[in-house]
């Protein structure tokens, strides 16, 4: 449950590191303070106004100081700073429901509860800047105008501002600091994913603390070995295949002059065969040239694919224009070889294209006798040749679909083979990412 509510990237995660602390540190400042200073000032401050109500309304009461009454109350408005009027014959008008007043309303309700020994009544509503609190005395009404000030700590709000501006400035500071640290992961992250779908990356320069900086160097070393590895597997097999060509080619000119007999057709057909042999050697040597990936359509590409077979049965199915990053001729290589098989084994083939947001689905169907499911893994490995309904034909070595799939594993995709419809023929999916 925590997993799915913690932040996904690096950046957020930091944020929430920062942002917690500080959030529980203003929430305990803030809870201490209204609980041991807001609340008790204004309890205190309703408590004063109590003992003075108290004090105006036994003066009213007794009759020997009734008769001083109205010069009292002048002295007291004046000192106390309220105001008083004395209702000759009133009631207290009705209560209202205390739960739908504030904070402050309810603190009031509570103290003159307690403090107060004759019955009340307060409006806090009626007028904005003022307090209209109502002692009955039998008879008539005593009404209190009390100004809200004097009740009401005011330092709530300029305490909460003076814990909340200050947080947000560090809080924004924090944040400038961090995206310049956060920076490197996001550029080290973005260059591996654009290095494991074959895309060219440009060196990197270390930036950042000391573990980011030793992130980056290793991870241009590895990149360095990998492409010297790629290069020299290259080099190796484009070699083989170069230094074979020549005395094959030497061969097949001294077989030419010879007389024509049985025995020089059949080595004239092994030479032949060793010859695509090489060709194929070379094919495989050259799916990880380093060319820089572009931009194409994938959906012209295809349609101009299924055109050099139009004699073929061959059908596409795309209703849309599908643009797709990556070394437009080894897909194009890709995706000849696919349908050459199907061709070869069934004689019909059906290409779609699908896309969504996440990935590109490239399917060849065809309607032949499939691959058993035990060696659908195997015939993706190097000289791999099945011995049942799908054999390489004779000049083969079985590197058609590695080469596939090191084309597919270079920009990033995986490759699949399973039933087509119906339970019959293959169905080869290739999924590269959008």
């Amino acid at each position: 449950m925590l997993k799915k509510i913690l932040p996904k990237t690096i950046f957020f995660r930091y944020l929430f590191i920062i942002i917690t602390p500080i959030a529980l540190l203003q929430l305990i400042l803030i809870v201490v303070f209204f609980d041991s200073l807001w609340i008790k000032t204004n309890k205190e401050l309703v408590r004063t106004l109590a003992g003075e109500i108290n004090a105006v309304t036994e003066v009213y009461i007794d009759p020997e100081t009734r008769k001083d009454f109205n010069f009292i109350k002048k002295v007291l408005e004046k000192k106390l700073i309220l105001k008083i009027n004395v209702k000759k014959n009133h009631k207290l008008p009705k209560f209202k429901d205390v739960f739908t007043y504030s904070l402050h309303d309810q603190l009031l309700e509570e103290r003159l509860s307690k403090d107060l020994r004759v019955p009340f009544w307060y409006d806090t509503k009626s007028k904005k800047d003022v307090v209209d609190i109502r002692i009955s005395t039998n008879k008539d009404v005593i009404q209190f105008i009390v100004l809200k000030s004097r009740i009401r700590n005011s330092s709530a709000r300029i305490f909460i501002l003076w814990i909340t501006i200050p947080s947000f400035f560090l809080l924004l500071i924090s944040i400038l600091f961090l995206r310049n640290q956060v920076r490197p992961f996001s550029i080290l992250a973005d260059s591996a994913e654009k290095f494991g779908k074959g895309q060219y990356v440009a060196e990197l320069k270390p930036t950042g603390a000391v573990e980011v900086r030793k992130a980056i160097i290793e991870f241009e070393k590895m990149k360095r070995r990998i492409l010297r590895h790629i290069s020299q597997r290259t080099a190796m097999l484009s070699g083989i295949s170069h230094d074979l060509k020549t005395p094959l080619t030497r061969l097949k000119l001294q077989i030419e002059i010879l007389n024509k007999n049985n025995s020089l057709d059949k080595i004239k057909d092994d030479i032949l065969e060793m010859e695509k042999m090489i060709s194929e050697y070379l094919d495989f040597s050259t799916t990880q040239e380093s060319v820089n990936s572009i931009q194409f359509n994938l959906s012209n590409l295809i349609t101009e694919i299924i055109h050099k077979y139009s004699n073929k049965s061959l059908t596409l199915q795309c209703n849309e224009k599908i643009f797709m990053t990556g070394r437009q001729h080894l897909i194009k290589r890709c995706i000849y070889n696919l349908i050459d098989n199907s061709l070869k084994y069934a004689g019909n083939a059906d290409v779609g294209i699908k896309k969504t947001k996440s990935q590109i689905e490239i399917t060849v169907e065809d309607k032949g006798p499939g691959i058993p499911e035990n060696e659908r893994e195997r015939v993706l490995r190097p000289f791999y040749r099945l011995d049942k309904s799908r054999h390489m034909s004779e000049g083969s070595v079985g590197l058609g679909l590695s080469i596939v799939q090191d084309i597919v594993n270079s920009h990033g995709g995986t490759i699949k083979f399973t039933e087509g419809k119906n339970k019959s023929g293959l169905r080869a999916t290739l999924t590269f990412p959008a």
